[in-house]
Parts: structure tokens; C-alpha cells; sequence
């Protein structure tokens, strides 16, 4: 039996590659948020739709209903972080209003983010229909 060949590395997809920086302006986002710097989190949530975007279209064929699904997905990502501020306030017996609203408002705050996020990712690795 003759010996077999090493085995050559897959170059990295340029998906994954772009998958990391999205991952860190969405991270960097959501820190902008919580720490009341919204002009920050505006800048970091238009950078993280607007560079998939443009490398979507320099890059890949653009196929019919790609960005209505992805403004579908950010639609439907948007409303986990307000889904999830309401369930954490609503859970919280006893809280003062104001705590409560706060919990509130920080959902609503990160809503845009996390919708952007699922389009970006959905625009990253959304496949053409078969």
C-alpha cells in the first residue's frame, strides 16, 4: 500500500472570515448600549449592516428574495430582545416600576442590534432556494 499524501488545508471561506468581525461590531454594540453611548451603538450597528452588504455585492450573486428574507429576518430578530426584556420584567416580582421600565427599555434598545444581526448572518450563509 503506498503511502497517502498529506493532506492540503482548505482555504477559509471568506464567510468565516467575516463572520468574526460582524460577531465583535454586534459584542461592541450591545456594550454601547448598556453602557447608555447610543451614538456609538448606531455607528456600530449601520457598520454591521453595511459591510456584509457591500461584500455581499462585490462578492456573490445576489439571487430574488434575499433581501426580503433578510428585512424579514430583522424583523423577527428584533423582537427577541424586546421578548426577552419583557419576560425578565415581567418575571421579576415585586420590582419597583422603574427597574421594571428599565429592563424594558434595554430590550428595546438592543432590538435594532440583535435585527441586524440576523440579517447580516442570514446574508452571510443564506443559501439560494433549490
Amino acid at each position: 500500500m503506498p503511502p497517502t499524501p498529506p493532506r492540503e488545508r482548505e482555504p477559509l471561506s471568506p464567510d468565516a472570515l467575516l463572520l468574526v468581525p460582524a460577531l465583535l461590531l454586534a459584542a461592541g454594540a450591545c456594550v454601547a448600549v448598556a453602557a447608555r453611548h447610543f451614538a456609538l451603538a448606531a455607528a456600530a450597528t449601520g457598520t454591521l449592516v453595511l459591510v456584509p452588504a457591500v461584500f455581499r455585492l462585490w462578492t456573490r450573486t445576489w439571487y430574488r428574495g434575499l433581501v426580503l428574507r433578510g428585512l424579514g429576518l430583522f424583523i423577527a430578530g428584533m423582537h427577541l430582545p424586546m421578548l426577552a426584556g419583557g419576560v425578565l420584567a415581567y418575571g421579576r416580582i415585586g420590582c419597583e416600576p422603574a427597574d421594571c421600565a428599565q429592563t424594558l427599555l434595554l430590550g428595546i434598545a438592543l432590538a435594532p442590534v440583535a435585527g441586524a444581526l440576523c440579517t447580516v448572518g442570514y446574508w452571510l450563509v443564506g443559501r439560494p432556494p433549490v
